[in-house]
């Protein structure tokens, strides 16, 4: 690999999907594992909000791919939420959940 190819910094390295904060978010998890402090992240896709229903406007082309036919609803990020800081989820550590419909995994409405 020649000079001008190589990755000039580390975060080149990652994949183009993983957060920015990757190694911050794995070092908060690993700091609190003593104290059973767990660190995740939510990352919303396409969510049915004010927003959301302005970009949709701009952009008709959005509803088109966006999975399930619909954008998500707040109470469907809430849901998420409630279940990451349960008891349910004590073993959930360093993770996003992705709520997208599946969008981010390649799956479209076609």
């Amino acid at each position: 690999m020649s000079a001008s190819t190589q990755p000039r910094s580390r975060s080149m390295l990652r994949p183009r999907c993983l957060p920015r904060r990757w190694d911050r978010r794995t070092a908060i998890a690993r700091a609190g594992e003593d104290k059973g402090i767990r660190c995740n992240v939510i990352a919303p896709g396409f969510i049915d909000t004010p927003m959301g229903r302005d970009a949709g406007r701009r952009r008709s082309d959005r509803a088109l791919t966006v999975p399930f036919g619909r954008q998500g609803t707040g109470w469907e990020v809430a849901y998420a939420a409630l279940f990451l800081i349960s008891n349910e989820s004590s073993y959930v550590n360093a993770h996003t959940l992705f709520l997208d419909g599946g969008h981010l995994g390649g799956i479209v409405r076609g």
